[in-house]
């Protein structure tokens, strides 16, 4: 079947429930409140599109893929990234992903370095052996997310919770994390994490730090009585 080409158009609102899409090339399109729920791509492509405030949901991949699409605002569910990314390799299918919820999308063998997603939610998720170097993943919500045999040097976490990620499965050199959340790095180590003293709370009757017993604010006072 010959292929339809749509070519810097704008969709706005529609809705596609169930239905099958085929054979369609969307060039630089953007679309804006769109929902694409249990939807069937067969021989699609959407090659620098840009998604607004969208939601898809468990979509299924014939031969189908994106390059270099950018997501803002947007609901993805259920996403099989491995399925839509470009048969070469080559390149990326995310050009960007801002303030987006993701919830039990998998990522698995892709290239992703230098890639954001930074001030979204992914969770409930799965990064296995992906190209995380240079990744911008600040202020995620990354509840439940796991992280495995990935290369991440130098990717940013500052601010991100919630994640699964083990020093022994993954290559963090370099990488940003914040306290306390970077405690989840000795996952699987065997590592036990106890207060040290500068967390404990001090005793009542203890003397303020650099200060000697029988002073007070750093004054002299009465002497201890014998």
């Amino acid at each position: 079947m010959r292929e339809k080409v749509v070519s810097e158009r704008r969709f706005q609102g529609v809705e596609l429930v169930g239905q099958i899409v085929a054979h369609e090339r969307f060039l630089r399109c953007e679309f804006v409140g769109c929902v694409a729920d249990g939807c069937s791509f067969g021989g699609c492509t959407f090659e620098e599109c840009s998604f607004v405030g969208c939601r898809v949901a468990d979509p299924r991949s014939q031969n189908s893929f994106l390059r270099a699409c950018d997501f803002e605002g947007c609901e993805l569910v259920g996403v099989d990234w491995s399925l839509w990314w470009p048969e070469d390799r080559g390149g990326s299918a995310l050009a960007g992903v801002r303030s987006c919820r993701l919830e039990q999308n998998a990522f698995d063998g892709l290239n992703l370095r230098g890639s954001s997603f930074a001030g979204s939610a992914v969770r409930q998720s799965r990064f296995d052996a992906c190209d995380l170097r240079d990744c911008d993943l600040r202020g995620c919500d990354l509840y439940g997310t796991g992280f495995a045999d990935c290369r991440m040097q130098r990717a940013d976490l500052t601010g991100a919770r919630g994640y699964r990620l083990s020093l022994l499965r993954n290559r963090v050199q370099g990488a940003r994390f914040t306290y306390p959340d970077c405690l989840a790095l000795l996952e699987g180590t065997g590592a036990i994490v106890v207060p040290g003293e500068a967390d404990a709370a001090p005793a009542d009757d203890a003397p303020a730090a650099g200060v000697p017993s029988g002073e007070k604010d750093g004054r002299p006072g009465a002497p201890a009585a014998s």
